[in-house]
């Protein structure tokens, strides 16, 4: 054998253990998933006045007034002022109408009147007063629609306690599909986090109602807090061997 030769094959056999380190392992890929359902800590309710007039003073003049009585219903049910803020105002014009094929770009449109939203965003602590809330504002002059928002305390302790729980799903299932599969897990090497978020539960065995329209008075108000519902997944990969 040449010199060269052999230098050739030392060169190549050296090069073997690095190529066999760049090789990837085998690998399993599995997500994990889980749902916590909790009870509700507090709910935000939205409550508007909305008016209309030729004059935008008029118009605003007559919101003020609405909205402060909504507002003076709401703190006489129990609610602190710092629990009362403004979530939306709005002042918009409305204009005359224009007949099909006689829109000009150039020429400005007659203001005819005016359009005023008030909104505020309410957060309520105990629960068995949201309805009455919704009842009283309605009574004091709300007529825009609102929603109707319950949530937790402590929402980033329930996530991380949602991700643990969803790594534990993940690692379940790897091990089911490798003992199925007649092959050994290895250690995690790469964890996604797909976005654990928080929603609201609309089962109507656990009690929904997550959206509700003030538009007068009528029958007291329905209102069933159900479970707040906490989402995590997590993409896990593990090496098998």
């Amino acid at each position: 054998m040449t010199r060269t030769a052999i230098c050739l094959l030392a060169l190549c056999l050296t090069a073997l253990p690095a190529l066999a380190e760049e090789t990837p392992p085998h690998t399993i890929a599995v997500a994990g998933e889980v749902e916590l359902l909790l009870p509700p800590d507090y709910a935000t309710i939205e409550l508007g006045v909305v008016t209309q007039g030729p004059l935008v003073g008029d118009a605003l003049a007559e919101n003020s007034v609405r909205m402060t009585r909504v507002i003076d219903a709401v703190k006489s049910l129990g609610i602190s002022e710092k629990d009362i803020r403004t979530s939306t105002f709005l002042i918009q014009p409305k204009y005359e109408k224009i007949l099909a094929g006689e829109f000009d770009t150039e020429a400005f449109r007659t203001i005819v009147g005016y359009f005023i939203s008030n909104k505020v965003s309410v957060t309520v602590k105990d629960l068995t007063n949201v309805a009455k809330i919704i009842d009283q504002s309605v009574k004091a002059g709300a007529n825009a629609s609102g929603t109707v928002s319950f949530n937790v305390n402590g929402l980033t302790a329930h996530l991380d306690e949602a991700r643990r729980k969803a790594i534990e799903n993940a690692h379940h299932k790897a091990e089911v599909l490798t003992e199925a599969a007649h092959i050994q897990l290895g250690p995690a090497i790469s964890i996604t986090d797909n976005q654990a978020d928080m929603s609201y539960n609309g089962r109507a065995d656990l009690g929904s109602v997550e959206t509700v329209v003030v538009t007068g008075a009528r029958a007291p108000t329905p209102i069933e807090p159900g479970l707040v519902s906490i989402h995590s997944t997590v993409t896990v990969v593990y090496a098998t061997r």
